[in-house]
């Protein structure tokens, strides 16, 4: 039976108080070709690096760590397998959690804070062919704060990635505050899937403020479900519409589903702009009739503070159910 390895990188032994939480403060951790992996409680200042990298690892588990101010991305994940990132506080970063093909990939827990890009970069959370079984983006918060983000983009965004039947990859009770607000890229969005095309998706249950040119997305792909989501978005300087789903990715789009969500969204002119799909690139979706646009809903779906700094201190270790 292989030994545990805790990763243990310190610059100094003393810790530091923060959010509530002992932090150990450390280098960049930078892991190659190891398996069963334990990185907890760490803080690191990615300055110029990736605050932590991992390439060719196995069974990891990253969690109590705050990663911030890093011109490159939180944690990056290459052809990694069974990874599981719970209870890190990610800020002032490229990119939050950037995950390319890899496999089994749990991203559940986390508390995301000014994602700066630009693009392609400025993500939360991206899976770049990340495949099942059982790949999660599941009940994290994401908060862009406008004047202090620089570059956010598609927050949290599955690309080019793939479930199987029953165990779609999920993106499940996410809360999402702020998202891009100029020009920069195109149209970014609170919660993308289909990105490029994909299999087996499910986004249900999250709650998207102000979350960019478009509130959530469908922009490709086949066996994808977005439902029983919560869209909200005043006027700003670049938001479009709260729903969408058209097909960009070149490939046959077939077999989505994008129905009970609840929309009220405000496009840069004042004009509520909701639901749109695109009828030169795909068919109407499954369940488009059941969306409710001009929902008595506003900005105050979510509570003023995501972040609790007691909620360091609690363990957080469910999955969600398989879809």
């Amino acid at each position: 039976m292989k030994k545990l390895i805790t990763i243990i990188l310190l610059v100094l032994s003393a810790g530091v108080f923060a959010q509530g939480r002992h932090y150990k403060v450390n280098n960049p951790v930078v892991i190659s070709g190891q398996n069963n992996i334990t990185i907890k409680g760490y803080l690191i200042v990615g300055g110029a690096s990736n605050c932590i990298y991992l390439r060719d690892c196995s069974n990891v588990h990253i969690t109590k760590c705050k990663l911030l101010d890093s011109k490159k991305v939180g944690i990056l994940l290459e052809n990694c397998k069974n990874v599981l990132i719970d209870s890190c506080y990610i800020t002032n970063v490229q990119t939050g959690v950037n995950a390319k093909n890899s496999v089994t990939v749990k991203v559940n827990y986390n508390y995301f804070r000014n994602m700066n890009g630009p693009f392609p970069a400025g993500c939360a959370v991206q899976f770049n062919n990340v495949s099942a079984p059982a790949s999660q983006i599941n009940y994290n918060k994401v908060e862009n704060i406008a004047g202090q983000a620089q570059h956010p983009q598609d927050l949290l965004s599955v690309y080019k990635s793939n479930g199987m039947p029953g165990d779609s990859i999920q993106v499940i009770g996410n809360w999402i505050r702020g998202g891009q607000v100029i020009n920069d890229s195109g149209g970014a969005a609170g919660i993308v899937l289909g990105d490029v095309g994909g299999s087996y998706q499910v986004a249900r249950y999250n709650v998207v403020i102000n979350g960019g040119f478009v509130g959530m997305q469908v922009q490709g792909g086949s066996h994808i479900k977005m439902d029983h989501n919560t869209i909200y978005s005043s006027p700003t300087a670049y938001s479009n519409d709260g729903l969408s789903y058209g097909n960009y990715s070149g490939q046959p789009s077939t077999d989505v589903e994008i129905s009970y969500n609840k929309i009220k969204f405000f496009n840069r002119n004042g004009k509520e702009a909701d639901c749109w799909w695109d009828p030169k690139t795909v068919s109407k979706p499954i369940g488009w009739e059941t969306n409710i646009q001009r929902a008595d809903i506003d900005d105050k779906i979510l509570p003023h503070k995501l972040h609790d700094e007691d909620d360091d201190d609690r363990d957080h270790g469910r999955d969600g159910d398989r879809h």
